[in-house]
């Protein structure tokens, strides 16, 4: 139920297989900004998203687009569960969340 919720077909998931995966950076503190460092010195073809927006306008690789679009929507399909403020777009909206 859950594919079909969020349109996952087959060929999604061959895509996936396919692909180096992505990062998505929802917030950091100090710490965490050094070990994103030496995870993208450790892997530069490591895709690390911190934009969404600038990532979907800047990516080459449709594949990684597709992926990304997918996570979007789970987002959006999650957002309606909350009992207040249920919007939708929420990954272009939020900033990151920077810790001390």
């Amino acid at each position: 139920m859950l594919y079909s919720l969020l349109g996952i077909t087959k060929q999604d998931i061959n895509i996936s297989k396919k692909v180096n995966p992505y990062i998505r950076i929802l917030g950091f503190n100090q710490k965490g900004k050094y070990m994103l460092s030496e995870i993208a010195r450790q892997n530069p073809k490591l895709e690390i998203i911190t934009s969404v927006k600038k990532y979907i306008e800047n990516c080459n690789n449709k594949n990684l687009k597709t992926m990304l679009e997918k996570d979007i929507w789970a987002t959006n399909v999650y957002t309606l569960g909350y009992e207040y403020d249920s919007f939708a777009n929420l990954d272009y909206t939020h900033k990151l969340e920077i810790g001390t």
